[in-house]
């Protein structure tokens, strides 16, 4: 049996956070329930498109089932109010005020199970004075001032390579808060109300900007910080052919170890210089190979902590993940081959995901047609 197995999940949200979250869920054994407007969620709308399908919807979607309904439609709330009765979970991902709007929030829901748990998404969170700002990932990274702390050379914050606030904002506190919520319940027989703010959860993700502000009462400047660019030991190097390499050498054993190998000078090893100093010294020999060169160097040691930054088609040549089966293809949508993302989800606890198949629009209204 698995974790979540007979636990149903009603998911109301779109896009990446909620979803994500909801994923997770059915990787543990839950029955997700995707409730969808009329037309689909807009990510089936969003490309790449295989087939004719959303490559990122079936991504992040598999596994779950779609009904299809206009909920401002009196008969198909009622549809869904029935429906709450045999649900364990509530995601929704709406500005605050939309659900009540909808005659479908929390108070009015608990009142039909009171074992439910519900789940609210936002950029803000459901009280406070910037609850009904709309925003997305770089607005929240921005104003938890995670984004000033990554910055190029000349001080022009970075835009990152992912969503941050959305899935360690969002999918990630909501998937922990669901599942404590359901222990509760098992406990208490009493549902939850879980209030997921994306901004506000960004906040220990800074903790290291926070740590000078507390000491120093200022915002440390750019790439000042010891993990951020202003340290020697922990720093991104090119190559002779404009390759990285991502050093990571706190500790002094790792440290030592990476000083032997590219042979650095011993004030270098010592650390007799300073940083600025000692960074130039290193780029230079480390820009005399090519990242490749450094690559087989570093490969076959176990405590230097230096890799070469790799791209994304990489990952699927990796000996590790290959053996794991974490990148697998699937079939899906008349037999084309479609990647799955993993996720946390251990899988000892996981359901055997190369069988899920992410939903066709309204392909199973026959959940609510009857009620």
């Amino acid at each position: 049996m698995k974790a979540l197995q007979g636990i149903r999940v009603l998911d109301f949200s779109t896009l990446l956070p909620g979803p994500l979250t909801t994923l997770m869920l059915v990787d543990a054994g839950a029955e997700v329930i995707k409730v969808e407007k009329i037309g689909g969620e807009d990510m089936r709308n969003s490309k790449p498109f295989v087939n004719g399908h959303s490559l990122l919807f079936s991504m992040l979607n598999r596994g779950k089932k779609s009904i299809e309904l206009n909920l401002k439609e009196e008969k198909n709330k009622k549809k869904i109010l029935k429906l709450i009765k045999n649900i364990d979970v509530v995601v929704e991902q709406f500005r605050p005020g939309v659900m009540t709007r909808l005659g479908l929030d929390w108070k009015t829901l608990k009142k039909i199970n009171n074992k439910l748990v519900y789940c609210s998404i936002s950029g803000y969170g459901q009280i406070g004075q910037k609850k009904l700002i709309a925003g997305h990932d770089l607005n929240y990274m921005a104003e938890s001032g995670l984004l000033s702390l990554s910055t190029s050379k000349d001080g022009t914050p970075i835009i990152p390579s992912t969503q941050i606030a959305d899935i360690a904002g969002g999918s990630y506190p909501a998937f922990m808060n669901i599942v404590l919520g359901l222990f509760k319940t098992l406990k208490t027989k009493k549902g939850s109300y879980i209030d997921i703010s994306m901004y506000e959860n960004l906040i220990p993700l800074a903790w290291l900007g926070l740590s000078h502000y507390f000491k120093e009462k200022k915002s440390p400047k750019k790439n000042s910080l010891h993990l951020n660019g202003g340290y020697h030991r922990y720093f991104i190097y090119e190559t002779s052919d404009k390759k990285f390499m991502a050093l990571g050498a706190l500790e002094n054993k790792f440290w030592y170890k990476f000083c032997e190998i590219i042979k650095a000078p011993e004030t270098v090893l010592l650390e007799k210089e300073k940083t600025t100093s000692i960074i130039k010294k290193i780029q230079k020999i480390i820009k005399s190979k090519s990242g490749n060169y450094w690559k087989k160097k570093f490969s076959g040691e176990e405590n230097v902590c230096c890799t070469l930054v790799e791209k994304i088609e990489n990952l699927f040549k990796d000996p590790h993940l290959t053996q794991k089966h974490l990148l697998e293809n699937k079939k899906d949508y008349k037999k084309n081959l479609f990647p799955r993302i993993p996720t946390v989800i251990d899988k000892n606890l996981s359901l055997n995901v190369n069988k899920q198949k992410a939903p066709l629009l309204a392909e199973h209204n026959y959940i609510i047609n009857d009620l």
